[in-house]
C-alpha cells in the first residue's frame, strides 16, 4: 500500500513563518492611514534604540537614557531650524529680488527667436492670437471640467497633508514609549513564538535587523555626509539656494538615483540663469559627479561594507513596487525592504536545497536517487 512522503518539516515552518508574516503585513497594508504615526514612530525607536543601549552599558537607567536621546535629538533639530532655516529663507528672498532681472533675460533670449517667427510666417505669426482665443472658447467646458476636478484633488491633497501633519504629533509620542519599553516588547514578541519554529525565526529575524540597521543606519549618514558635500560646493559655484538644494539633494540619496533628479536639474537650471556661464554648468556637474562617486567607491563600501549587497535590479524593482503601492513613503521603505526579502529569499534557497525536493528521496522499489554533482553557493551569497 502507498504511502505519501511526509513534508519536509523545514520546509513547512518556513512556509508557515512566511504565510504568518505576509497575513501581518496584509493588514498593515489595508489599514495603513491607521497604523502610519504607531509604523513611524517604532521605526524612530527602533533608530534610537543603540543611543539609549549605549547609556544603559554606560550604569544609567532606560529613561534616562531615552530622556538624554530625545533631549539630544531635539536639540539638534533645533540647531538645524536656528541656522538652515533663516540661511534658506535669505536665500529665497535674494532670488526673489532677482527674479526681474530673470525675466529680463528670457525676454532678451526669446526676443530674437520669435522675431524670426514672425519675419519668415508673418500671417501664421499675427493670426496666432485669434486662434489661441478660439480654441480656448471651443475648449473653455472641458477646460472649466479639468479645472474643477484638479481644485477638487489640491482640496484632497490638502487635507491629506492636513491629516499627515497631525499624523506626525503623535509620532514622537508613540517613539518615546516605545523606546522605554523596547526590551519588554521584544521579549513579549519573542515569548509568542511557537516553541517549535523560535528558533529559525529568531535566526532569520536577527539576520534581518542586522541588515536593515546596517542599511538604515550607514544610508542616513551617507546621506548627511553628501548633503554637506553638495552644500559647500554648489556654494562655491555660486549656485543660488545652494544650501536648500545641496541639503535636499544629499538627504535624497536615502532614495537611489533621486540625488540627480532632486539636485542636479534644479541647480543646473538656477545656475545658467544665474550666471549664463559653461563653466560653472561644468562645475556643478563636477560637484554632483564627484559625491556620487565617492559614494559609490569610499563611502558605501567603508560604511555600508558588504552587510547589505543588493543587485541594482532588485533596487530599481523594490523602488517600483514601493512606489506603486505606498507612494512616496513606500519609496522611502522599499529598500530596507528588500533587504529584509533578500534575507528571507537566502533561508528560503537553503531550505530548499536541504529538502528531500533538491537532494531526490526514497522511491518504493528503487534505491535512494543521489543528487547531481553540483556546487551550490555559499550559504552567505547575496541572492538578486
Amino acid at each position: 500500500m502507498h504511502t505519501g512522503r511526509r513534508a519536509d518539516p523545514e520546509l513547512v515552518r518556513l512556509a508557515l513563518f512566511l504565510g504568518v508574516l505576509l497575513g501581518v503585513l496584509i493588514v498593515l497594508l489595508a489599514f495603513r492611514d491607521v497604523f502610519f504615526p504607531l509604523l513611524l514612530g517604532l521605526g524612530t525607536a527602533y533608530l534610537l534604540d543603540p543611543a539609549v543601549t549605549w547609556f544603559e552599558r554606560h550604569g544609567r537607567s532606560r529613561f534616562f537614557g531615552v530622556v538624554a536621546t530625545t533631549l539630544l535629538v531635539l536639540l539638534v533639530m533645533a540647531g538645524l531650524v536656528l541656522y538652515v532655516v533663516p540661511t534658506i529663507s535669505e536665500q529665497i528672498q535674494r532670488l526673489g529680488a532677482r527674479l526681474p532681472q530673470y525675466e529680463e533675460r528670457l525676454e532678451s533670449l526669446v526676443a530674437p527667436w520669435l522675431a524670426q517667427l514672425e519675419a519668415r510666417y508673418p500671417t501664421e505669426f499675427h493670426e496666432l492670437p485669434d486662434r489661441l482665443a478660439d480654441a480656448i472658447r471651443q475648449n473653455l467646458p472641458q477646460v472649466a471640467g479639468s479645472l474643477a476636478t484638479w481644485l477638487g484633488s489640491v482640496f484632497s491633497n490638502l487635507l491629506s497633508l492636513l491629516l499627515f501633519l497631525l499624523n506626525l504629533i503623535f509620532v514622537p509620542v508613540f517613539a518615546f514609549y516605545l523606546l522605554i519599553d523596547w526590551p519588554r516588547i521584544k521579549a513579549v514578541a519573542y515569548d509568542l513564538i511557537p516553541v517549535l519554529y523560535r528558533e529559525v525565526t529568531v535566526t532569520i529575524f536577527r539576520e534581518v535587523d542586522q541588515a536593515m540597521a546596517s542599511f538604515l543606519r550607514g544610508q542616513l549618514t551617507i546621506a548627511l555626509i553628501l548633503a554637506a558635500i553638495n552644500t559647500v560646493g554648489l556654494m562655491l559655484v555660486g549656485v543660488p539656494l545652494a544650501l536648500l538644494i545641496g541639503a535636499l539633494a544629499g538627504l535624497a540619496n536615502l532614495i537611489p538615483y533621486m540625488a540627480l533628479v532632486v539636485g542636479l536639474v534644479p541647480a543646473l537650471l538656477l545656475c545658467w540663469v544665474e550666471h549664463e556661464s559653461l563653466a560653472r554648468l561644468a562645475g556643478v556637474g563636477a560637484v554632483f559627479g564627484g559625491a556620487q562617486l565617492l559614494e559609490g567607491t569610499v563611502l558605501s563600501p567603508r560604511i555600508l561594507a558588504k552587510t547589505v549587497n543588493l543587485h541594482p535590479v532588485w533596487v530599481l524593482l523594490a523602488l517600483i513596487a514601493g512606489g506603486s503601492l505606498l507612494g512616496f513613503f513606500g519609496l522611502l521603505i522599499s529598500v530596507p525592504a528588500a533587504a529584509a526579502i533578500q534575507v528571507f529569499a537566502r533561508h528560503g534557497l537553503q531550505a530548499y536545497r536541504r529538502s528531500q525536493i533538491y537532494r531526490g528521496g526514497t522511491v518504493p522499489g528503487r534505491a535512494e536517487t543521489a543528487p547531481a554533482r553540483y556546487e551550490p553557493p555559499r550559504d552567505d551569497a547575496p541572492i538578486p
